[in-house]
């Protein structure tokens, strides 16, 4: 199974908020395998999402959301155009 692609904004976006490169954000990147994503930079990186993209995420879901692919699919839920 491939993996979709990270889009170049949120890529920019998130290697922008977790202080790594954009060719290190993967959809597999996730709160386990980066020392930079812990609980504060998760919140970061939510507000950033949904001030570069106009939608509120679901603060029950948020918790869960912690892949970038996981972070792209409740983006793209919600109507976002990656």
């Amino acid at each position: 199974m491939n993996s979709p692609q990270v889009p170049p904004s949120l890529r920019e976006l998130l290697a922008d908020v977790f202080e790594i490169s954009p060719e290190e954000v993967t959809p597999e990147l996730s709160s386990a395998t980066l020392e930079t994503w812990d609980s504060f930079r998760h919140l970061q990186a939510v507000l950033a999402l949904e001030g570069e993209y106009g939608v509120q995420l679901d603060p029950q879901r948020v918790p869960e959301l912690t892949t970038v692919a996981l972070l792209q699919a409740e983006l793209e839920k919600k109507g976002v155009s990656l």
